[in-house]
C-alpha cells in the first residue's frame, strides 16, 4: 500500500508585507488587520460615510458643531481599533488627547488603504466599501 502524503495549506502565505505608520513613538503594523477588526472597521467607516454622503453635511462638519465633532470621534474610534489592538495604551481618548486633525486623518488614511487592500487580497468585493472611503 502507498504512503499517503500529508497536505500542508500555508495560509501564512497569504499575509501582506509588513507596512507600519509611527505614532507617539511608537510603530504600527497596518499591514496586517485582523478580519474582527477589519469588520468593526467598515462598520465605523459607513457610519462615518453616513456622516459626509452629501455637501450639505460636509459643509456643516466643515463650520464645526456636533456633526464635526462626531465625525472626529468617529474616526478617532476607526483609528483606535488598530492602534489599541497592538498598543494597550493608544485608546480612543489617547487618539483624541495625543494627535492633532492632521495626524487622525493621515492614520485614517493609512488604515482604511491597508483594510481595502487586505480585503482585496482575500478576494472580497469592495467597490461600495470604497466608494464610503472616498468622503
Amino acid at each position: 500500500m502507498a504512503e499517503e502524503k500529508t497536505t500542508i495549506h500555508d495560509l501564512d502565505i497569504l499575509r501582506p508585507k509588513p507596512e507600519y505608520v509611527k505614532l507617539g513613538g511608537k510603530k504600527i503594523d497596518i499591514s496586517f488587520i485582523p478580519s474582527g477588526v477589519a469588520l468593526d472597521i467598515i462598520g465605523l467607516r459607513e457610519e462615518l460615510e453616513a456622516l459626509t454622503n452629501t455637501p450639505e453635511k460636509l459643509k456643516k462638519i466643515e463650520t464645526g458643531g456636533k456633526e464635526a465633532l462626531r465625525s472626529f470621534e468617529l474616526s478617532a474610534e476607526l483609528c483606535a481599533s488598530i492602534t489599541h489592538n497592538q498598543h494597550e495604551e493608544m485608546t480612543k481618548d489617547w487618539l483624541l488627547k495625543n494627535t492633532d486633525m492632521f495626524q487622525l486623518k493621515a492614520l485614517i488614511e493609512h488604515i482604511t488603504r491597508a483594510v481595502f487592500k487586505s480585503l482585496e487580497a482575500g478576494g472580497i468585493e469592495t467597490k461600495n466599501l470604497e466608494a464610503a472611503g472616498q468622503s
